[in-house]
């Protein structure tokens, strides 16, 4: 499994090389997050902001809707005023993934509200852990962007 890279092309979009999506393009469709509102909250001691931009970029390019928080403090800030469809975390560490899904599930709970949580991990092997502690889905990295996006859109629920 190699790594995904994300390039820019001439018109400053990012792009896939080397992925094909349904319309026979080397990206995936813009609009297949269309709607869909992301809430992207880094591992509590995740010290580089690259996997929430990478995170970031992949979930506009198909569409959504991101705001990225810089911290689980300011995630609840956000989670106070915001209903995002959708909440994907990256798991920076062993034990991150529970404290945090603890913690957002019970914000969420207080207010009536359904927001899956998806955790982006390099720790294999958890799988059914995360899942039991209550994450909706677990993506292990490198993760592939047309992936990501099917696993957002599926978990996302749209009203419509």
């Amino acid at each position: 499994m190699g790594t995904t890279r994300v390039e820019k092309n001439r018109a400053g979009l990012a792009h896939f090389p080397g992925r094909r999506s349904s319309c026979g393009g080397d990206s995936m469709p813009l609009d297949e997050l269309a709607g869909v509102h992301v809430l992207v909250v880094p591992a509590p001691h995740e010290d580089t902001d690259d996997s929430r931009e990478l995170l970031r970029v992949v979930l506009e390019y198909c569409g959504a809707l991101v705001t990225a928080a810089a911290s689980v403090e300011q995630a609840r800030r956000i989670l106070d005023t915001l209903r995002p469809h959708v909440l994907v975390t990256d798991i920076g560490m062993p034990d991150d993934g529970v404290a945090l899904i603890r913690e957002v599930k019970g914000m969420v709970e207080i207010k009536g509200l359904r927001v899956p949580v998806i955790a982006v991990t390099a720790y294999t092997g958890r799988r059914e852990q995360l899942l039991a502690e209550g994450f909706e889905d677990i993506l292990e990295k490198p993760i592939d962007p047309k992936t990501l996006c099917g696993v957002v859109r599926r978990h996302a629920a749209l009203e419509g």
